[in-house]
């Protein structure tokens, strides 16, 4: 196993910051599966013509926290625990991030959560974990610390004899659903919240056996959805319709019907071996795709202009890219197994590194405060 990378004293790291964007990095921590000290502030300074600063500002010890979740008013910042059982994690951050607090951990049902969402009912979370198969409801007190698990859905209850690994749970800008896809199911299965918090199965988008759905991309109505598919390595394409079909689909809202059906697949990047493809995310201006790349350990872009997706740009990075996002123009990645946070800028369709790798031990998730 490789260790962490010496801090090279060139690389721009300092102690404390008052301005900038403040960014919190999730980590692998146990022991034989990563490096990480627990979750980490950064803060980071960018201008157009410069490359990045980041500055540490502090860290929390937090085992294996898979993935990150600002809260809206970014006072609070939730990480679910890759453990067994999961865990939820509630984060007090200082306004300029200078400081933070663990206030409160819950024991949540399932195991090895991997995502989490806000939900659509006020004072609730979503968590998935891709270890039991389980998808979460947890219900937040008046100050928003996790209080208890109000629902779990079993995903074994819709597996036909195969093994679910739900890996994302993502709202679906134009509705009011939820969309968990399920890498073992090959399915991404549909959710809708009731006022009081309680989620219930409303749709499926089936798609072809062994492409393992993980992570998705919703436009801002959803009329297209774009799915990283992890044991293909392919970016999926599932189109909105206006009418129920085949698939089991309760309405969205009033008497209209919605649902999605898939339109094909295409390659995830231009490298020959295997993919593990694992995150994606569209730009803000919903022109082109970025899709992170394990394996060829890259990040490719992806042209929306013709009929279907298709890779125009691909920039190496380092190993076992796990996570991205973006900040502008400015895309980061998180290398899990390089120890790094890699720099890239898009212009368009164009994809350049834009400064030295940020130290980071392990690193699993990106979140920057809103």
């Amino acid at each position: 196993m490789s260790m962490p990378a010496a801090h090279d004293p060139a690389t721009p790291i300092q102690e404390t910051a008052p301005h900038g964007t403040v960014l919190a990095v999730g980590a692998y921590t146990s022991s034989g599966r990563g490096r990480g000290s627990g979750v980490q502030l950064l803060n980071l300074q960018e201008s157009a013509d410069a490359a990045p600063v980041a500055r540490h500002l502090a860290t929390v010890d937090l085992e294996d926290s898979s993935f990150l979740l600002w809260s809206p008013d970014g006072t609070l910042l939730y990480a679910v625990q890759e453990t067994s059982p999961s865990r939820l994690a509630a984060i007090r951050v200082r306004g300029d991030g200078s400081s933070a607090r663990l206030l409160d951990e819950l024991e949540l049902r399932g195991a090895g959560a991997c995502h989490l969402a806000l939900g659509t009912t006020p004072g609730t979370l979503l968590v998935t974990h891709y270890g039991s198969g389980t998808v979460e409801t947890v219900m937040l007190d008046e100050h928003g610390v996790p209080a208890e698990v109000i629902d779990v859905h079993d995903h074994h209850d819709h597996a036909d004899g195969a093994d679910p690994h739900p890996h994302q749970v993502s709202r679906l800008p134009g509705t009011d659903l939820f969309a968990v896809p399920d890498l073992g199911l090959d399915r991404v299965l549909l959710y809708r919240q009731d006022v009081h918090g309680q989620a219930d199965l409303a749709g499926e988008i089936p798609l072809s056996r062994g492409m393992g759905p993980r992570h998705l991309a919703a436009d801002h109505e959803s009329g297209q959805l774009f799915i990283a598919c992890e044991l293909s390595g392919q970016v999926a394409v599932a189109a909105r319709r206006q009418d129920a079909g085949s698939l089991r689909q309760a309405p969205v809202t009033g008497d209209t019907e919605l649902s999605w059906s898939f339109r094909g697949a295409v390659s995830a990047s231009r490298q020959p071996g295997h993919n593990d493809v694992s995150h994606i995310e569209l730009t803000a201006d919903e022109g082109v795709l970025l899709v992170a790349n394990r394996g060829p350990d890259s990040l490719s872009l992806l042209s929306l202009v013709g009929m279907r997706p298709e890779v125009v740009a691909e920039v190496e990075v380092g190993e076992h890219p796990r996570h991205f996002t973006q900040l502008g123009d400015l895309v980061l990645v998180a290398a899990q197994e390089s120890d790094r946070i890699d720099v890239l800028r898009r212009h368009g369709e164009e994809l350049v590194v834009a400064g030295d790798p940020i130290p980071a031990p392990s690193a699993t998730c990106l979140a920057a405060r809103p």
